[in-house]
């Protein structure tokens, strides 16, 4: 297989050699422009360490991006490079990532081996075989850090048998990686030029071939005319939302986040939602923890979205394992309403002032928000009957508790967020 492989890339090179080699300095020149070599200090996070080679005097074997004075991106070694797409920014090192940003990573690829060991007078030692570019990314990139970009080279007869490189994204807040799709390209003077490359393969376990004919997929030869580079996108996203709890006296629809009212008032509560992030917030779950003394009226739960402008009656969950509210895209925000009365309890409300909380949280795939308001009840004393005000604060706790005990939602993008919303779900029926 092996002579079969090598005889059919002789063939193509004979029948390529005539129409690309006259033109390769100046097309390869144009080509690759878009990796400059007036880059950023070059990054030392490289590896392995490996002998070196200058453009004048080039392997002796299949090695990949070795060469230390290449006219056009400087060392070899430091051929992951990244800058914000759609610019002329030049490729570096290390980018700061702005959200709701797209950029753009570029990665190398050039087999140093001499051309005359592309050919049969050597047996073709100098083609490299099964050459694959793998890249590791993180989803996630927490605030104050950078997310580390890997570009790993590979082939089964070159040596060393792989090669990698990095570049950073540094982000000042918690972002998350969205690739671009079909946005991973090859660029080449060979037929496999303007190719896309299998997103799922080049971030998978084995990585994408790369080559340089389109019949020849994984079949590199030696020397620059045979190089080229990938460049593929990723969005940066960012998870957000906001939560606020307010509370009105019935119909009035003066909603505030503290109020004093009487025993035996009704109340209206609402809790209000804002998806303030760039990627869709997966079956939101809304939750409510009553105090003492005060008292849901069953089937008054309504809930009204910017895509629900009718709005329409949710169950009475609320208070009990919590209500799934769907899917909330970027932007989109809801309203639920319920009514509360306040029981005529003097146990539970003496004469004077009592202050209680009653407090409220969503939950989501990629955290949790709390708010609360707060309800003093007002009984007039009878003569001589002391006024006293007690203040009651377990309701923060045990919301917390039925949350984060029950639900445990955690801050994966993909696939961790998947494993919670069938938690939330569940939870919810």
């Amino acid at each position: 297989m092996r002579t079969n492989t090598k005889t059919k890339t002789w063939e193509a090179m004979r029948k390529t050699a005539r129409r690309i080699l006259p033109v390769a300095v100046l097309s390869l020149g144009a080509a690759l422009g878009v990796v400059p070599n007036d880059v950023s200090a070059a990054s030392t996070a490289w590896g392995p360490e490996r002998p070196t080679f200058t453009w004048a005097e080039p392997a002796e074997y299949v090695t990949f991006n070795s060469i230390t004075d290449n006219p056009k991106i400087g060392d070899e070694r430091n051929f992951v490079r990244i800058r914000k797409a759609g610019t002329d920014d030049k490729y570096v090192d290390k980018v700061t990532l702005e959200v709701g940003q797209e950029y753009e990573v570029g990665i190398w690829f050039h087999n140093n081996a001499k051309s005359k060991l592309n050919t049969k007078e050597y047996n073709g030692v100098g083609i490299a075989e099964n050459v694959r570019l793998r890249v590791e990314q993180p989803e996630k990139i927490t605030g104050g850090t950078s997310g580390v970009i890997k570009g790993i080279i590979s082939s089964t007869n070159s040596d060393p048998a792989e090669v990698w490189d990095v570049a950073y994204a540094y982000s000042e807040s918690t972002v998350l990686t969205r690739y671009v799709a079909n946005s991973a390209k090859i660029t080449s003077l060979g037929t496999i030029d303007g190719e896309i490359l299998s997103s799922e393969a080049m971030f998978g376990e084995n990585g994408a071939k790369l080559g340089y004919w389109n019949d020849l997929w994984g079949t590199l030869p030696g020397c620059n005319e045979y190089s080229g580079y990938v460049t593929y996108r990723f969005v940066v996203d960012q998870a957000g939302f906001n939560i606020s709890k307010t509370v009105s006296k019935e119909n009035d629809n003066n909603y505030v986040e503290e109020i004093t009212v009487k025993p035996g008032d009704t109340l209206d509560f609402k809790i209000d939602y804002t998806n303030t992030g760039t990627i869709n917030q997966k079956s939101i779950i809304a939750y409510d923890h009553m105090p003492n003394g005060l008292t849901y009226v069953s089937g008054t739960s309504f809930f009204k979205a910017n895509f629900n402008t009718e709005g329409n009656f949710v169950s009475d969950k609320l208070f009990d394992g919590g209500i799934n509210l769907g899917d909330f895209t970027p932007g989109d925000n809801m309203s639920l309403t319920y009514k509360v009365e306040v029981e005529d309890d003097k146990t539970i409300f003496p004469c004077g002032d009592t202050k209680v909380y009653n407090n409220a949280s969503i939950a989501t795939a990629n955290g949790t928000g709390y708010d609360k308001v707060a309800i003093t009840v007002h009984r007039d004393c009878e003569p001589d009957e002391p006024e006293e005000l007690p203040e009651t604060g377990p309701t923060e706790i045990m919301l917390a508790l039925i949350v984060v005990t029950g639900l445990g939602v955690g801050v994966a993008y993909y696939v961790a967020s998947r494993k919670q919303v069938a938690k939330l779900t569940n939870s919810a029926k």
